[in-house]
């Protein structure tokens, strides 16, 4: 299953695409997505808790404070682990990103 990571941030060695397919922005987006859940999750494609904490404080520090206190951790834990079995699948965590891209979007019109 998640055994083997990808390695490379190359939407052209994405699977499944046929030779010379070009991706559209959006879908180069969702191809990078995946891409670094897959680089913090563990073989079963799932984030414990100290990785969901590395990856939300180096790859979304400018729009989430960095997680320093362990009670914030849980609470975010607890919100997005849906199915209670202490790890972050991806669907869990496609939550957060949708829910971390509305703030951010409601934020860009108010500063407005």
């Amino acid at each position: 299953m998640c055994s083997q990571k990808p390695e490379s941030t190359s939407s052209s060695s994405f699977p499944n695409l046929s030779d010379g397919q070009e991706l559209t922005e959006l879908e180069n987006s969702m191809v990078n997505i995946i891409r670094v859940f897959h680089s913090y999750s563990n073989e079963h494609c799932k984030l414990r808790r100290k990785h969901l904490k590395e990856l939300i404080n180096k790859q979304m520090s400018t729009f989430v404070k960095q997680v320093q206190d362990t009670q914030t951790l849980d609470v975010i834990f607890k919100d997005l682990d849906a199915n209670h079995d202490r790890e972050i699948d991806f669907s869990e965590f496609a939550a957060l990103i949708a829910m971390v891209t509305s703030a951010c979007h409601t934020s860009f019109h108010e500063a407005q």
